[in-house]
């Protein structure tokens, strides 16, 4: 009856735009659909991981649907891409004055699903779930991270520590504490990041840990022990830094530097 007294442009204004935006969102389902093929037939390939970058920029319920469908699969690669998907889902908004940016998206909802991706039976999808905790902390992941800080995949580990940077309690700084002497170069740069430089806790044991850290034989590792020393005002740091300061120095010694802002090292 409505419809009926509407004039005939405004009525065709009003079903093209109708149209217009079922179109929009069948294109988006492609989309959708596209990268989500492109991210499993060449799975941990760059192919594969831009497609994967490209579906956590897309925050929309239909995405949020094809994640919890995925984690549900028999499919152990859909289960972990719908961890990938979860573990950094946002969208996409646009400004005059500042451009392109972008909101978390369906945080809770994400969480939820990364919870139940710790439990799964399959190393990949632990670490994929794991990997969204660094961005997406829940208190009720902290055990189960804890737990897997000493698994025997270096992965796991290395996912874990990054992880646990976002996790300032007893717990996570003792854990972070072994995991700074992990085998694996990139855990313990990790770890050594997270205690030095995202914990703002200060006591002996973590400035022993990062001293010890300063003479790893991995120059980041070394770097961020510098750095999350000078960052608590440690003396020792300066003695370290008038022998490597030169012209051939990492940023991590200029950043120290700056922070201990003493008058030997700014001369």
């Amino acid at each position: 009856m409505f419809a009926a007294v509407l004039s005939a442009p405004i009525l065709g204004r009003i079903q093209s735009t109708g149209s217009a935006c079922m179109k929009k969102t069948v294109v988006k389902q492609a989309s959708l659909k596209s990268l989500a093929a492109s991210a499993l037939q060449a799975w941990e390939s760059e192919t594969g991981w831009k497609a994967i970058r490209a579906l956590q920029m897309l925050g929309s319920p239909d995405n949020l649907a094809m994640a919890r469908r995925f984690a549900a699969s028999k499919n152990a690669h859909k289960r972990a891409l719908a961890m990938y998907i979860a573990s950094q889902l946002r969208r996409e908004r646009y400004s005059k004055v500042r451009g392109t940016q972008s909101d978390e998206y369906a945080v809770e909802e994400t969480q939820a699903l990364l919870l139940t991706g710790l439990k799964d039976p399959v190393t990949n999808v632990v670490t994929a779930a794991i990997s969204g905790f660094c961005h997406r902390p829940h208190p009720s992941a902290l055990p189960a991270l804890l737990a897997f800080a000493t698994h025997a995949d270096a992965d796991i580990r290395f996912q874990v520590a990054a992880a646990l940077a976002r996790y300032h309690e007893d717990a996570s700084v003792k854990a972070l504490l072994m995991l700074a002497t992990d085998p694996d170069d990139d855990t313990r740069d990790w770890a050594t990041f997270a205690l030095g430089s995202m914990h703002e806790a200060d006591t002996a044991e973590i400035r022993e840990r990062l001293w010890q850290n300063h003479g790893d034989s991995n120059d980041s590792v070394s770097g961020e022990a510098l750095a999350g020393l000078a960052s608590r005002k440690d003396e020792r740091v300066i003695a370290v830094l008038l022998e490597r300061l030169d012209e051939d120095c990492m940023v991590f010694e200029l950043e120290a530097a700056q922070m201990m802002a003493h008058p030997l090292l700014l001369a």
